[in-house]
């Protein structure tokens, strides 16, 4: 079944050439490999790639501390109006206990001590009642009317002396402690600002949810109520027990500040809310200051700075950072890269601030240009304030999207998904699998076996040779076969050298590469397969033709046409990003063998191209086996 001799002739025949094609083929493999594996080619797409996964983190960055701003300091605003509004209640209340106290009738002189009963009966009966405060004061006028309950009687004393000495001991007892009333406030006023951000968080999500009716539950895009009422706690710096959870939460957040060199911030200032608050209840005025200039600032200042603070020290937080790398993995980003970018406490720090300012000065500006569209009453509210409110929200919505948008974002969604997919694309695997093995490196492999198969059986047959050889003792089985083991053996040994080629350069490359060794080794058994199918067929041709033009035409202009094919087929491959892809040549993928060849598994490391490789393992049996029967039964022209 085996002639040495013939293989031998076989392989002086063509050697040659088997060694020129092979030399080529490993030189191009070598210099693709080298060039590739440098980074000199991946210096751009890594370039285009860390470009928009900054802008993307930035941008989640800035969008999250506009949003960290906006509800602390509406927070705050809230904060401090139920903080004026308790303290205010409860300085008019004191005003008028005060006012009471102050209009103790003294004995008149010459006055009779029943006539004085009668004026102090009188007085008394004059005392303010917790009725007449609002809710926000009942706690400290009931206090009050208790106190008054303890009065001493007048009737209980024989002189007005010894009744008077017994007022002026009552009046040392007075429960009135501001102190108290401050507290107050304050726990009051913690609690209808939990009550508001967490309902502004909520209207927040199903405004989301009308806007995005595909939005998920558990989208990233929502907002968590808890982490954003924590945030707006922070932000107040509230003076909490550190023994008890909140408290120690919070402290926790400013240890992490001061590790990274900020101090910890000074508590919310109520102090100069209650003196402004205690001279407007003395002067007879209405209060404003929680709505003048100062206090606005200070509040949007603090917001600014505290919400920015908070959000530092999260997104630095080793979880958070964990989570963030698993939403970039698909980039390629692992925790050297993200660590490269240099996200640490001071620059997430800076890019929220920024994106705060940012945002107040356009916001500042924006309200008072919509303002002057609006006319107002002789107090200066707006009358349409709906309209207006509508109006303001439309231009904090762009606004937001402008500052916090990416450069993926910001772009036509055409053009962004490009982008997105240069960033994502592995340029080395595309250049050495797709576009040399299954391209460039089967050329010549592929003009190599057409010359060759040509050769073995109907060149000899067309030029007369192959009756020599038959006039011996040597049978066609044996012609047959022989040729068969040498094609398919001298193809096998091409690709072991571009395989040993292959990992020798990505040896000497010794650097990181996304290909490993066992898929080169897979891509060149892949490519081997192919030749291996297309072999079959040139053999076909060249066993049941006995002319080399018609054997060379058909086998091997099939043998081109595939190729040619493969060719167009890449740019409209989806392994091509859809910027240069043509996808209407993507059709040319379905009418090549060569597509079986599925670099894309290879390089993915899943296992989708085995029965794909099977296929043409198959097809080039049935080639050999066809084609050797022909030769066997067929007439020839000795």
């Amino acid at each position: 079944m085996f002639s040495k001799a013939l293989f031998k002739q076989s392989c002086k025949a063509n050697g040659m050439m088997w060694a020129i094609v092979t030399v080529v083929t490993c030189f191009i493999l070598a210099v693709v490999v080298l060039i590739c594996g440098s980074g000199n080619i991946t210096e751009t797409k890594n370039a285009i790639q860390d470009t928009i996964v900054k802008q993307e983190i930035e941008a989640e960055y800035s969008n999250r501390a506009i949003n960290y701003y906006t509800f602390a300091s509406a927070g705050l605003e809230c904060f401090d109006e139920s903080y004026a509004a308790v303290v205010q209640s409860a300085l008019e209340a004191v005003s008028a206990y005060s006012t009471w106290a102050q209009g103790f009738p003294m004995i008149e002189t010459g006055e009779s001590f029943d006539d004085y009963k009668v004026r102090v009966t009188t007085w008394q009966q004059t005392a303010p009642t917790a009725d007449q405060f609002d809710a926000a004061a009942q706690q400290l006028a009931q206090t009050m009317d208790s106190w008054i309950g303890t009065m001493p009687s007048v009737n209980d004393y024989s002189n007005a002396t010894l009744y008077a000495l017994a007022v002026l001991s009552w009046a040392q007892t007075i429960p009135l402690d501001m102190q108290d009333v401050a507290a107050s406030a304050y726990m009051t006023a913690m609690q209808q600002m939990t009550t508001f951000v967490t309902q502004q968080v909520k209207e927040y999500n199903e405004n989301l949810k009308k806007e995005n009716a595909d939005l998920p539950d558990d989208s990233t895009a929502l907002l968590n109520p808890d982490e954003y009422l924590f945030m707006t706690m922070c932000v107040l710096y509230p003076q909490l027990d550190e023994q008890n959870e909140t408290g120690a939460a919070i402290k926790a957040i400013y240890d992490v500040a001061v590790q990274n060199g900020d101090s910890y911030p000074e508590y919310y200032d109520v102090e100069t809310l209650m003196q402004h608050l205690s001279e407007d209840i003395q002067a007879g005025t209405q209060s404003d200051y929680t709505d003048s200039v100062e206090r606005v600032n200070y509040r949007q200042l603090r917001a600014q700075e505290l919400a920015g603070v908070f959000l530092a020290v999260n997104m630095t937080d080793q979880d958070n950072v964990d989570a963030i790398l698993q939403q970039l993995a698909s980039y390629g980003i692992d925790s050297e890269k993200y660590a490269s970018f240099g996200y640490d406490y001071p620059t997430v720090k800076d890019i929220a601030v920024t994106g705060a300012i940012s945002y107040r000065g356009r916001m500042e500006y924006e309200e008072e240009k919509i303002r002057q569209h609006y006319s107002t009453d002789s107090d200066g509210n707006i009358i349409d304030e709906e309209a207006y409110e509508a109006e303001v929200a439309a231009a904090r919505k762009a606004i937001i999207s402008d500052i916090a948008s990416s450069l993926l974002s910001s772009l036509p969604d055409k053009v962004s998904d490009a982008l997105k997919e240069v960033g994502e694309l592995d340029l080395y695997n595309l250049v050495v699998g797709s576009i040399y093995y299954k391209l460039a490196g089967l050329l010549l492999p592929i003009i190599y076996m057409i010359m060759a198969a040509n050769n073995l059986i109907v060149g000899q047959v067309d030029s007369g040779s192959m009756a020599y050889v038959l006039s011996t003792s040597t049978k066609r089985q044996t012609v047959v076969f022989t040729q068969a083991v040498y094609l398919v053996g001298s193809l096998f040994a091409m690709f072991c050298m571009t395989t040993v080629t292959g990992c020798v350069c990505m040896a000497i490359l010794n650097t990181q590469l996304s290909l490993t060794y066992g898929q080169m080794i897979l891509l060149n058994v892949g490519a081997f397969f192919v030749l291996f199918c297309l072999s079959g067929l040139c053999f076909l041709t060249s066993c049941w033709f006995d002319r080399s033009k018609r054997a060379m035409a058909l086998g091997g202009g099939l043998s081109i046409f595939a190729l040619v094919a493969s060719m167009l087929g890449l740019f409209g491959s989806p392994v091509l990003p859809s910027i240069v892809r043509m996808s209407s040549l993507n059709y040319f993928n379905y009418i090549t063998v060569i597509s079986l060849f599925d670099v894309a598994s290879i390089t993915a490391g899943t296992l989708t191209f085995v029965w794909k490789l099977a296929i043409l393992l198959a097809a080039g049996l049935v080639g050999y086996i066809v084609g050797s029967w022909k030769f066997v039964k067929k007439d020839l022209p000795l």
